[in-house]
């Protein structure tokens, strides 16, 4: 996959994490505790996307509800909101770099978080929320695990 694809992906919030709205800041009771713990840079350790591994050197960046990816070690500009939905450890994202055949480039994902490691899964149709970490052959979803560095 291509570095650009392989970026678009990770926004997905790996995004990847798409135009996003949820992960740093959400209105939601309990909601914060979840936006903490996102906070701060996040280091891509394995990507699966279609039943294939896919790497690169990426960061996702999270300050607030908005996170940037570093690429290859050059940052986007363009921050991506996120909202989180911490009781069922939902994310949704607004991506304008999204594949083609997301709806409007909304995202959604599932999200799990443990010390210092992150796993993010995103449903690439943007119909649905995932229902596992899985993004094998033929799922339409792309499987993200970051650690912090």
């Amino acid at each position: 996959m291509s570095a650009l694809r392989l970026s678009v992906f990770g926004s997905l919030l790996v995004v990847w994490s798409a135009s996003l709205v949820g992960c740093g800041a959400t209105h939601a009771a309990g909601a914060s505790d979840d936006a903490k713990l996102w906070q701060g840079t996040w280091k891509l350790v394995s990507c699966t996307w279609n039943g294939e591994p896919q790497m690169a050197d990426m960061q996702w960046i999270v300050e607030g509800d908005r996170y940037t990816i570093r690429l290859n070690g050059q940052s986007h500009t363009d921050p991506y909101p996120f909202i989180l939905d911490p009781s069922q450890k939902h994310i949704d994202v607004n991506h304008h770099e999204t594949p083609q055949g997301t709806y409007g480039g909304k995202l959604k994902g599932i999200y799990e978080i443990t010390g210092d490691s992150l796993r993010v899964c995103y449903d690439l149709t943007g119909r649905q929320y995932p229902s596992s970490f899985d993004g094998g052959p033929g799922t339409r979803q792309v499987l993200y695990q970051f650690q912090r560095p």
